[in-house]
This record gives C-alpha cells, sequence and structure tokens, in this order.
C-alpha cells in the first residue's frame, strides 16, 4: 500500500512537471523567435598560430575551414545577415594551402557580393587575396581572367569615388586581363576578352602598351575573325603607318612555316621554333635562328640594313 501511494505521489509530480514545462514552452519560444543574432564572432586566431596547430595537416585543416565558409556563407545569406569575418577564414586557408586553388576563385564573390552592402575593406581584401592567387598560379588562365574582369568592372564602380583611383584598378584589370590572353586555357570567349583587354589599356592611356598586345595577339591567332577584330583596333590606334610592314612580316611568317611543317598548327610551330641548317648558316643570322624571336629580331635588322 506505501509502495503504491509512492508510485502515484511519483506520477502526480512527473504530471505536474509536464504541465509546467508545457506552459513554460509557449513563452520561452516566443522568446526565442524573436532572438536573432547579430554580430559574428571570430573562432580562429591569427593565420600564423593556426598554421602551427595544424600539426602539419594544413591541407586537411584549409579544406575544414573552407568548407565552414561555404557553409556560413550561405546560412548568412538565408538569414540576411553579412558575413563579417570570411576575409580572415580565407586569409587563414590561404596560410594553410597556399596552392589551393578554389578559395581564390570565388574569394571576391565570398566577400563582395553578400546580402548586404559592404566596404571599401573587402574589395581591398579580395584584391589581396586574388594577387595572391596570381603568383601562386601564375599560368591559371581562368584565374586570371576572373581576377582581372573583378579589377576591371566590379570593383572601381562599387566603392571608389576618385576618378584616380578607379583608373589605377581599371588599368590593373587590363593588364590582368592581358596576361590572361597569352595563357594556355579552354575558355572560347578569351580571344574576345583580349581585345576588351585591348581597349581598357588604350582608355587608361597606355595605347603603346595596347598596340603591342595587339600585335602580339595577331601574330599567335589563328581565328580570321579575331583578326579583323586586331586589325580595326589597330587601325583606331593609329598604326596604319606600320600595317605594311607587320603584314609582310606575317606573309614572311606563313611562307616559313609552309616550307617547313605546314600540317602542324601554328601554336606547335611556335613551340618547336625555325628551321635551320648548321653546316650552310655561317654568317646568316637569318638563317641561323634557332627561335622565332631571334628569326624576327634578324629579319627586322635584314629589312633595316637593306631599307625596307
Amino acid at each position: 500500500m506505501q509502495r503504491l501511494r509512492h508510485n502515484l505521489l511519483a506520477l502526480g509530480l512527473l504530471v505536474l512537471a509536464a504541465l509546467a514545462i508545457g506552459s513554460l514552452r509557449t513563452r520561452l519560444n516566443a522568446q526565442f523567435g524573436k532572438t536573432q543574432e547579430k554580430n559574428d564572432v571570430l573562432a580562429l586566431p591569427p593565420p600564423s598560430q593556426v598554421v602551427t596547430m595544424s600539426l602539419g595537416y594544413r591541407a586537411a585543416l584549409a579544406d575544414l575551414i573552407f568548407a565552414h565558409v561555404l557553409v556560413s556563407s550561405g546560412i548568412h545569406f538565408q538569414e540576411k545577415r553579412l558575413f563579417e569575418f570570411v576575409g580572415n577564414y580565407l586569409e587563414t586557408v590561404n596560410a594553410l594551402d597556399p596552392k589551393f586553388r578554389a578559395p581564390y576563385r570565388i574569394a571576391d564573390t565570398l566577400l563582395t557580393l553578400q546580402v548586404k552592402p559592404v566596404g571599401p575593406e573587402a574589395y581591398r581584401e579580395a584584391r589581396r587575396i586574388l594577387e595572391r592567387g596570381m603568383a601562386e598560379f601564375p599560368y591559371d588562365q581562368a584565374l586570371w581572367s576572373s581576377a582581372g574582369q573583378f579589377f576591371a568592372y566590379l570593383a572601381p564602380p562599387a566603392f571608389e569615388s576618385d576618378p584616380n583611383a578607379q583608373a589605377e584598378w581599371k588599368l590593373k584589370g587590363a593588364r590582368t586581363l592581358a596576361r590572361a590572353c597569352e595563357l594556355i586555357g579552354n575558355n572560347e570567349n578569351i580571344p574576345y576578352q583580349c581585345i576588351t583587354a585591348a581597349r581598357l589599356l588604350d582608355n587608361a592611356g597606355a595605347a603603346t602598351d595596347s598596340r603591342k598586345f595587339l600585335e602580339r595577339m595577331r601574330q599567335v591567332s589563328d581565328d580570321p575573325e579575331i583578326h579583323r577584330f586586331i586589325d580595326a583596333q589597330l587601325k583606331r590606334l593609329g598604326a596604319a603607318e606600320d600595317e605594311g610592314r607587320l603584314q609582310a612580316h606575317r606573309e614572311a611568317f606563313t611562307r616559313a612555316w609552309g616550307a617547313d611543317l605546314p600540317f602542324i598548327t601554328r601554336g606547335a610551330l611556335l613551340v618547336v621554333g625555325p628551321n635551320w641548317d648548321p653546316a650552310g648558316c655561317a654568317g646568316a643570322e637569318l638563317k641561323c635562328a634557332t627561335s622565332w624571336r631571334a628569326w624576327s629580331e634578324a629579319r627586322e635588322g635584314v629589312l633595316n640594313a637593306t631599307g625596307q
């Protein structure tokens, strides 16, 4: 009987506890729903200390932090909050694994394209990260092209009001795009971006650089449409007086190509170099040129000597 009374008492206390929790839960849920997280907290020490803390597992820790950045970026976007410390996380990832390519590719997006407007420092930080990435990947056409478009188009009008600062950003973008044009990749739009890069160089006051860049592109491109674009641009830049010399140079290169290896592509021929005969080239620099640069310089010397 006594045991029954104890069981009933315990059951009564359990019911009362359940009722108390139920009555308080509604009010707590309402208060929790009104509570919003307004500021982020950086949960990482400086990058140099994180490198030491990784105990040699730098690439693995870089992957883990970058995954956290991607997830947190989505959460911040959903909650319509500014991701305040994304730059710190990205710099830590770069310090842990400088050859990790993905963070460089999307650093400008994560830093600047947020649900709320970001300040000038976000654009400058994106530039620093992109420049670090280009230094680590000097032959990555996609990275250079993306960085050049950010420098030239997205960043300057977004936060720079000083015309001189805008011009510096655009010139940096033009030169970055020009470098992307010289790299090997599978982006079919690169040749057209090269025309844009030349125009940006011209508008930035670097007409000589623009002209030299277009002439190099004209020599290495096989696309007739690209040739027409470049010829029109060179004409607009006032290079008509040298067009005859350039055309003669291109025709001489084409003849040398056809006489030696007509069945290979222009790019392959530029790698192989010009044909030369060691036994018959004594005293004739043009015939003894072992690179197309030397061949071009020797040919210019012959033309200058003959007054053509």
